[in-house]
């Protein structure tokens, strides 16, 4: 009865009427063991066929990843990177603004503590440079949870500032750096001072000053600092993540409408080729908060 039940949950969530599913997820909670496997088959969908999975319209893997990281999933780990790693045309369609503002936490919080694939996905060349990003915005969460040392971390982020990781105008160069400072640069700053006179960061992004700002604060205030954007990242009330989407509301169902990507609203008002230094400039401003 209840693998009946689960696959009406999926239907829903897979039928985007512009109401968030409230009850639905409240009774997904309680099915957690029975979900699982159908939430973890939604990602290696979307990742063996993307374009099926747009064409045809679904939407339950919105649904699917908030889902899983609130399980704390530790097997949803490599189909969540796997889903995440597509065409940009095709990760934008599908998943929006969550790779930048979701996909840390979801990673960190499916990865039980082991830090190698998200490691391995920052390393990854051909991996999207947005996802990569995300990815190291998760080992400053592993730091802020205390599931990874902050002087191993530095250690590893400095070590990617050597040049040859990325493109040379590459976003990723500038989200390394934003990291470091978050976790405070102090340690990195050879290899930052280094970047910056080789020009790998773009000072759109973040200016030598900030950094040298941020190495006069205090370490422990930059740790709480960075617990408190984490713990907001992260809530614990999965309807508190969920139901703030731009194209969700919580009342009468709109009219119908095909959407098949996270955020559709706010998707609706961005273009394919918008300048990379505004979408740098407020991720910047994010971290700094």
């Amino acid at each position: 009865m209840n693998v009946t039940r689960v696959e009406e949950l999926i239907e829903e969530f897979d039928w985007f009427d512009g109401v968030y599913k409230r009850d639905e997820i409240e009774e997904a909670l309680t099915l957690k063991e029975e979900i699982i496997p159908h939430l973890i088959r939604i990602l290696e969908e979307v990742a063996d066929d993307p374009a099926r999975y747009i064409l045809e319209e679904h939407y339950a893997n919105t649904y699917a990843v908030a889902l899983l990281a609130h399980f704390q999933e530790p097997t949803a780990h490599l189909p969540i990177i796997r889903a995440f790693c597509l065409p940009a045309e095709q990760l934008d369609e599908l998943w929006g603004d969550m790779v930048t503002e979701t996909l840390p936490a979801l990673l960190f919080q499916t990865c039980n503590g082991q830090l190698a694939a998200i490691k391995e996905l920052i390393l990854d060349r051909e991996a999207p440079e947005f996802v990569r990003s995300a990815a190291v915005d998760a080992m400053t969460y592993a730091v802020a949870r205390e599931a990874a040392d902050r002087e191993e971390v530095i250690v590893f982020l400095s070590s990617l500032l050597t040049g040859t990781e990325a493109e040379a105008d590459s976003y990723f160069w500038g989200s390394v750096v934003s990291a470091i400072s978050d976790l405070h640069p102090e340690g990195a700053m050879e290899a930052i001072r280094k970047a910056f006179a080789e020009g790998l960061i773009p000072e759109i992004f973040v200016t030598l000053e900030e950094i040298e700002d941020d190495l006069c604060r205090d370490m422990e205030e930059a740790r709480l600092l960075l617990r408190t954007r984490v713990d907001h990242r992260i809530p614990q009330d999965i309807h508190a993540y969920l139901s703030w989407f731009a194209c969700f509301r919580e009342s009468a169902p709109l009219p119908p409408q095909p959407a098949n990507c996270a955020l559709k609203a706010q998707q609706n008002q961005k273009k394919a080729n918008r300048a990379k230094s505004k979408r740098a400039k407020k991720a910047r401003k994010k971290n700094r908060r």
